[in-house]
């Protein structure tokens, strides 16, 4: 002991009591930092399981439990939603065994732990509740979410419903405002409005019943028909005003014309207006019954058809009234001309008969016997519309067109009559022209022998002398020609050109020939004067003397001319204007 208390006083000593007393202090401020310490911790964990407890209550009071409960109900009309209540009710025990065997005994634990001030551990244990706890919340939500998608089918369905109702009172509204109009002619819809508030009745029962899938076909079946009433109701007065008035109306007026008609024996037979007009009272009535039942749609269907028949009749029964005044100035225009064409064809087949007897003839050029037979056709035609005239029973409608078509065919008849006429006078003139051409070739013959007679040429070359024998025998062979009938005109020409040809070439030579001696004479007689001068010129001029008496003209004329020109340039202009002078005063 004594050893002891002399350690102490010597640690003492060492340390100093100074020093000793700051150290208890720093250990004792030590001691109740701890404290304070540890009583915070306490306090923040104390805090935090409150809010995990508080957390985990939140999660427990989701409505799972009810709504599973409706999700039961509704299994029981509908088997696909029993599948999914079983996997519903699995997962709730499952969440409900690991709220109470696990997170609520780790939840227990904690919270004994820290009744008793024992914080070792406590953190660890708080992460994995927080963990546990937002698993928990996580999945429970989940498993809300998908029970709530099942039983959203009846607030969708009663919300579908709703919209239904609204729908339905807008069309009853609709219908108060148009009853005055409609409801004594169409009893039927009163019923229709009767049995759909019965059905809305019958659709509430499937929705207490939880025949939700029954219940929605049902809504839309029911929507559906609402539809279609409102879309007939739209035009339910118009077309009580068509089938009550309108139609009628029409209907009774053709019945007075077909009467007028009938009274003035129009052929009506024709037209099949009984028949037609049986149709159409027949359609009327089956229109009226749709409008009654209120199928308007086919109602609709139904009237455009009879307001089409109505239309067409009416239009033929006017169109025949109109045409009878028409049909008597075309039919007066048609008789004329068709009697005055087939006068005139037979005029002109006549003379087609006479002209073949003069000409051959070329018939893909004169078609007049086609174009008759093909008038002859038309003109069957127009007599058999005249019997049919005669004994009354035609359209005059019908008739008119017929009549009309045939005076616009019968046209060009007038004008084919018109070109054989010019064809045939083609025949005649070019005949004629021919006629002309010959007296022509054999006048140009006779002023062609008679310019080489009072010539007095002193030579003339056998080859003239044939040319004009053979232009003699060209003019008689057209002359033997055209007596052997019938002849081909353009074979006539064609003899005539080749004549006229030769003839005219004879001619033009003949009169360059004289044309060329008289020339030759005058330029001898202009070269006289130069010969007693020149001995050259003697000898030329006597040369081309020699050659005008053999006959060789253009040589002669050559020659004088040489000689001339060569003593006196210009000299042979001066006999051209002599010459030329001498032409015109001839003239």
């Amino acid at each position: 002991m004594a050893s002891v208390s002399s350690y102490i006083n010597h640690i003492i000593t060492v340390v100093g009591y100074r020093n000793l007393i700051i150290i208890g202090i720093i250990l004792v401020l030590l001691i109740i930092a701890i404290i304070i310490y540890r009583s915070l911790r306490l306090k923040v964990y104390r805090q935090e399981i409150v809010e995990i407890e508080n957390h985990v209550n939140g999660i427990k009071s989701l409505p799972i439990q009810y709504r599973l409960g409706r999700v039961k109900s509704i299994a029981k009309n509908m088997s696909e939603v029993a599948q999914k209540y079983t996997r519903f009710a699995a997962e709730f025990e499952r969440l409900s065994e690991f709220q109470q065997n696990e997170l609520g005994v780790l939840l227990n634990d904690v919270d004994e732990q820290l009744f008793y001030g024992k914080i070792g551990g406590v953190g660890h244990k708080l992460n994995e509740l927080k963990e546990m706890a937002d698993e928990y919340d996580r999945d429970s939500k989940a498993l809300l979410a998908e029970i709530e998608k099942v039983t959203e089918i009846e607030n969708e369905q009663r919300i579908e419903i709703i919209k239904v109702k609204e729908k339905y009172r807008t069309v009853a509204n609709a219908y108060d405002s148009i009853r005055v109009k409609v409801e004594s002619f169409v009893p039927e819809l009163a019923d229709i409005f009767k049995n759909i508030d019965d059905d809305f009745v019958k659709l509430e029962g499937m929705m207490n019943n939880q025949l939700f899938a029954d219940a929605k076909v049902f809504t839309n079946e029911l929507d559906q028909r609402i539809d279609m009433l409102s879309e007939n109701m739209k035009d339910l007065p118009s077309y009580v005003s068509v089938v009550k008035q309108l139609l009628p109306s029409k209907i009774h007026d053709i019945e007075k014309m077909i009467q007028e008609l009938a009274d003035d024996e129009y052929a009506l037979e024709k037209f099949d207006v009984e028949n037609r007009y049986d149709t159409i009272v027949e359609e009327l009535e089956k229109s009226t019954l749709l409008v009654k039942d209120v199928k308007i749609k086919e109602a609709g269907a139904t009237l455009e058809t009879l307001t089409d028949h109505i239309e067409s009749l009416a239009v033929d029964l006017n169109t025949e009234r109109e045409s009878f005044v028409k049909f008597q100035k075309a039919w007066a225009k048609c008789k004329k001309v068709y009697e005055d064409i087939y006068q005139q064809y037979k005029k002109a087949l006549a003379d087609l008969d006479q002209l073949s007897t003069y000409y051959i003839i070329n018939e893909n050029e004169v078609t007049l016997r086609k174009t008759n037979h093909d008038f002859m056709v038309l003109y069957d035609n127009y007599k058999q519309i005249e019997e049919e005239v005669i004994s009354g029973h035609f359209s005059y409608s019908d008739a008119l067109l017929r009549v009309e078509k045939l005076n616009e065919d019968v046209k060009e008849h007038a004008d084919h009559i018109t070109d054989f006429n010019a064809q045939r006078n083609a025949y005649y003139k070019t005949e004629q022209k021919a006629i002309e051409e010959l007296e022509n070739i054999n006048i140009v013959l006779l002023e062609t022998k008679s310019e080489i007679k009072n010539r007095h040429l002193p030579m003339i070359n056998d080859s003239y002398k044939d040319y004009i024998q053979e232009s003699y025998a060209k003019a008689s062979g057209i002359q033997s020609f055209r007596n052997r009938r019938p002849i081909s005109v353009e074979e006539l020409s064609e003899k005539v050109k080749e004549a006229k040809d030769i003839i005219y070439k004879l001619y033009d030579n003949v009169h360059n020939l004289v044309v060329t001696a008289e020339m030759v004479e005058e330029a001898i007689v202009y070269g006289n004067r130069y010969r007693s001068t020149y001995l050259e010129v003697n000898t030329e001029l006597t040369k081309a003397e020699v050659l005008f008496r053999n006959g060789e003209y253009t040589k002669a004329l050559q020659t004088a001319v040489d000689i001339i020109e060569k003593i006196q340039p210009g000299s042979y202009e001066h006999l051209i204007k002599r010459q030329e002078t001498a032409a015109t005063e001839g003239a």
